[in-house]
């Protein structure tokens, strides 16, 4: 269990597949993720990036691709959903890509003038989450996606 699954908000921060190799998408796979907000004033932030299953070494690596940090809101709310969508060339004939997502959380504030970082998480993509907004389809939501 993550050190901070006991920190109020937790079971609102996560990441999901929420998009993954579709007919509307194809070799897309799109990632979906919220974070609790804190009745502050801080900005919330979140930065995404896309992982690939190397079989070679048995797990998940950097793919390269990721998204700048991106505002997504204001930690006055419960909390915020925000995505990203990672486009890649199509698998040789026979192969796949197994990919996933990493996303990465920074609530910001104001201290002496100069916005810095307050409180920061990040979370692998996992299934099963309810309440997904978006996806292909509507409320999808998945640890990994295949692209074939």
């Amino acid at each position: 269990m993550p050190a901070d699954a006991a920190k109020p908000g937790a079971k609102l921060l996560w990441a999901t597949v929420n998009l993954c190799d579709t007919a509307g998408a194809p070799d897309t796979v799109g990632v979906r993720a919220s974070m609790p907000g804190n009745a502050t004033r801080q900005r919330l932030y979140m930065r995404f990036e896309a992982q690939f299953f190397d079989a070679r070494r048995h797990r998940f690596v950097a793919s390269g691709s990721s998204s700048r940090w991106i505002h997504v809101g204001s930690a006055r709310f419960r909390s915020t959903q925000s995505g990203f969508s990672f486009r890649f060339g199509a698998p040789p004939a026979g192969t796949t890509f197994k990919m996933r997502g990493l996303v990465s959380f920074e609530w910001r504030g104001r201290r002496n003038g100069r916005q810095v970082v307050v409180r920061s998480a990040s979370r692998v993509t996992r299934g099963g989450i309810a309440g997904v907004e978006g996806g292909d389809p509507p409320g999808a939501s998945a640890a990994a996606c295949v692209i074939r």
